[in-house]
This record gives structure tokens, C-alpha cells and sequence, in this order.
């Protein structure tokens, strides 16, 4: 009879507390940046007048991206092309035979333009990554992890987790049709192992604003087995954006901070992508952000964004998501 009336006072007991609240997943987001191509250096190591190397001589190492970097700095994840060598050893250049070569070096320290401006990835995985061989690619991963640096290294995936969502993004060539399954299973892995799996191929026909027909069959064919976002290099000129099934293909940033030339082709973007989880899954938004490679008569080697009223603004924005023909 106790035990009874024990029983009935807990349930009035229990009745007067309040409901419980259901937990509701919190909403968690993360922002990727990109960028096209940056050659940090100069042809064959020089520091001659004027020249990018020779620039890091007179400049602070933040000069180069000082324009971009108050966005680099908002997001979560800036990601870059590291498209040359970086060495304090003389080596001898590898041999190449194209009739038309070129090899890229710098001293380690122009690692720091990356790190004073807000990098956190700098992939390396291009074909000016072997310009002076193996003990180049060594140097060159060394000088940008000694500025903790996370490095894309090729075909090896690397794995951030910001804000609680773990994103996956693999640097790698690509230089025909056929070649993306060699990645099947790296992006197998990438799918188990992270939230978003971003693709970052550097390859295609350079110099063209119009897309091969095999990236868009390949980088189709990513995106079937599991990519979410691939961003394109290597072209020296941007191409366009492509909304497929779920993804997204940005075909090409172009170049960035470039010290290839003195007046390379002055078109470029920064892309950028925030994802966010919540109760409802996944949502996705993008917003590309029109720059000039260099702003004066000569390279300066300096991107920086385009005004939203200078015209070039309008044809870059326009070009990229298919509604003229060229950004020029």
C-alpha cells in the first residue's frame, strides 16, 4: 500500500516538470575560398629589375595579396595553386621537351606571401611542380609546411575541419579523358572520411577561354561518384561555371598572383562557397568575385578585386556564368 502511494506521488510529481526539449541539430557553417594560379617567383630563379623575385627585395611579403587578404581572412579555408618551386639551393632545372619551356623558382621565404595573408592550403600539384626535380618538390613542401601551411600534395587528399564539418579537397593533374579514374578511389576514401569532398585538378588546353570536351566528361564523372565542388587550373585564363546535378564546376580561376610574365592576360576571379548544416541537411552558396591580375600599365604583381562599377566587373560576372563569350 506504501509502495502504492509512493508510485502515485512520483507520476504528480513528474507531471509538473516541464516538457523535455527535443535537441535540434545547431546550425553549422564553413567558407571555402579560392584562387587561380600563383607563380610566387620568377622564370629560372631571377631577381632581375622589377621582376617578382626582386620585388620581395623592396616589398613586405604581405604586399602581394594585401588587396585580397581582407577576404581571405573572413572565411574559414583559403585554398591556392602553388604553382612553382621554392628553394634556397641552386639546382640544376629538369629537362622538358616542349619546344616552349619554362621553369619557376623562388626563395623559401616567398612561402610567406601565402602565410601573411591568410592561405591555410596551398596545393602543389601542377606542372611546374617538377622544374627542378624531386628535390625541388622536397624544398618547395618544406618551405610552405615551415609556414604551417597545410599542403595539397598530388593525388594525396588533405582533410580540415572547421566549425564541426570536415571538408576533403585533393589537388592532382589532369591532362586527358580517362585519367580522373585514377581518382575513383582516392574520392572513395574522401566520401567516408569528410562532410565535402572538393576536387582541385590542375590541366587542360592553356590559353583558351572555352572548356575541353573531356574536362567536362571527367569532371562529370567526379561528380557521379561523390565530388561536390571542383575547381579548375591551369588554363591561364578563367572559364566558366557549371551547375551539375548537385555540384559545382568552376572550369577555371586562371591566373592570380602571377610572375609568369609582365603582362599576363588581367582577368581573374576569387570563388567563393559557404556550406551549411543544419536540421534541413546541406545548403549551398556561392559568390565569385571578379579581380584584376595586376592594376596599372605593367604586372605588379598584386590581384585585386574589381570595382563593382567598372565595367570589367559586369563581363567577368557575365562570362563566368555563361552569358557572354569572353570576360575581355
Amino acid at each position: 500500500m506504501n509502495f502504492l502511494r509512493f508510485l502515485l506521488a512520483l507520476l504528480m510529481f513528474l507531471r509538473t516538470l516541464p516538457a523535455p526539449i527535443l535537441s535540434v541539430p545547431e546550425k553549422r557553417s564553413v567558407t571555402l575560398t579560392f584562387v587561380g594560379d600563383c607563380t610566387i617567383s620568377t622564370a629560372e630563379g631571377s631577381f632581375k629589375k622589377n621582376s617578382l623575385n626582386w620585388y620581395t627585395t623592396n616589398h613586405e611579403y604581405s604586399y602581394f595579396l594585401e588587396k585580397v587578404e581582407p577576404i581571405f581572412s573572413q572565411d574559414d579555408i583559403t585554398v591556392v595553386n602553388c604553382e612553382t618551386v621554392l628553394s634556397d639551393r641552386e639546382l640544376a632545372p629538369a629537362s622538358k621537351t616542349t619546344a616552349k619551356a619554362f621553369w619557376f623558382r623562388g626563395p623559401a621565404a616567398n612561402a610567406k606571401i601565402f602565410s601573411s595573408s591568410s592561405v591555410e592550403v596551398a596545393c602543389f600539384a601542377n606542372n611546374h611542380m617538377n622544374d627542378y626535380g624531386s628535390e625541388g618538390v622536397k624544398d618547395t613542401i618544406a618551405a610552405l609546411e615551415a609556414e604551417n601551411l597545410l599542403v595539397g600534395k598530388d593525388n594525396v587528399p588533405v582533410y580540415v575541419e572547421k566549425n564541426g564539418i570536415t571538408v576533403g579537397i585533393l589537388a592532382c593533374q589532369l591532362w586527358y579523358g580517362g585519367a580522373e579514374k585514377k581518382l575513383y578511389p582516392i574520392l572513395k576514401e574522401m566520401v567516408e572520411n569528410s562532410d565535402y569532398q572538393v576536387i582541385y585538378p590542375h590541366g587542360g588546353t592553356e590559353n583558351v577561354f572555352t572548356i575541353d570536351e573531356w574536362r567536362t566528361a571527367a569532371f562529370h564523372n567526379l561528380i557521379d561518384r561523390g565530388a561536390d565542388l571542383i575547381v579548375g587550373t591551369h588554363a591561364h585564363r578563367l572559364q566558366p561555371i557549371e551547375r551539375y546535378k548537385d555540384a559545382t564546376i568552376v572550369y577555371g580561376l586562371g591566373n592570380f598572383c602571377f610572375g609568369g610574365n609582365n603582362a599576363p592576360q588581367n582577368r581573374t576571379a576569387i570563388y567563393q562557397c559557404t556550406v551549411t548544416v543544419d536540421a534541413d541537411g546541406f545548403a549551398f552558396e556561392e559568390k565569385l568575385i571578379p579581380c584584376y591580375v595586376y592594376t596599372g600599365s605593367r604586372n605588379n604583381w598584386q590581384p585585386c578585386p574589381v570595382a563593382e562599377d567598372d565595367p570589367v566587373y559586369e563581363k567577368i560576372y557575365d562570362y563566368m556564368y555563361g552569358l557572354r563569350e569572353d570576360p575581355l
